[in-house]
């Protein structure tokens, strides 16, 4: 993963899909150094779109990034987690992700996450 250095959290892409310039701003600054979890990739997914080309749009713009999934070091690093401290699913996966990559995770959901280093586009 040569190059890569952020893990990109779901509201980030969000943020950015509804037009906020600092998710916009850091996601084009740094398009090139990041990835998504396939999480991130479902999560954003899920939203219901006013038109299919909307969603169209969206996906395509998703698999622009590289999409990391999950596998059984990620699964026992979620579960090593989980051990420490109650943490949502979809929000672990997307911890362990960055931690087994050492990838810097941005979002603006600082509480959610810990023993990773969180860049926040909005401070």
């Amino acid at each position: 993963m040569s190059g890569i250095e952020f893990l990109i959290d779901s509201n980030i892409l969000i943020y950015h899909l509804n037009g906020e310039e600092k998710a916009t701003r850091f996601l084009k600054e740094n398009f090139d150094k990041s990835a998504i979890s396939i999480i991130t990739y479902l999560e954003v997914m899920n939203f219901d779109f006013p038109t299919q080309e909307v969603a169209d749009s969206v996906e395509a713009l998703l698999k622009r990034f590289l999409i990391l999934n999950v596998d059984i070091k990620i699964a026992q690093k979620a579960i090593e987690n989980r051990r420490r401290k109650k943490i949502k699913l979809p929000d672990n996966i997307i911890l362990a992700t960055a931690q087994i990559y050492h990838l810097k995770l941005v979002t603006r959901n600082l509480g959610d996450f810990f023993d990773i280093e969180v860049v926040n586009p909005y401070v």
